[in-house]
């Protein structure tokens, strides 16, 4: 699971990027692309994670979720929220990983 989660980062970071550099209406493409792409990840995440239920896990995988819908329809809406929801990705699939090293 843990290339799963890479790969979500990645996209979030790839999203943040394109939010910065690319002007709407043309960064809708990108983020579009990227959020259906994380939202199909952080889908498999989530079944992965249910099945022997790590809560933690579980959580972030379906905030992931959540998030990644949020950030394929952020651009319409506004640059700040495409940019916070593509940084909600990226903090999204590092939190686990830093739970369990804070604990």
């Amino acid at each position: 699971m843990t290339g799963l989660r890479v790969t979500i980062g990645v996209l979030g970071v790839a999203g943040f990027v394109a939010g910065l550099l690319i002007d709407r209406p043309a960064v809708l493409a990108p983020l579009f692309a990227f959020g259906v792409v994380a939202f199909i990840l952080a889908a498999g995440c989530l079944a992965a994670d249910l099945l022997p239920l790590r809560p933690v896990y579980a959580a972030t995988s379906g905030l992931a979720l959540v998030d990644a819908v949020v950030m394929t329809l952020a651009g319409q809406a506004s640059r700040l929220l495409a940019l916070a929801a593509a940084l909600g990705l990226v903090l999204l699939s590092a939190a686990p990983r830093l739970t369990r090293l804070g604990g």
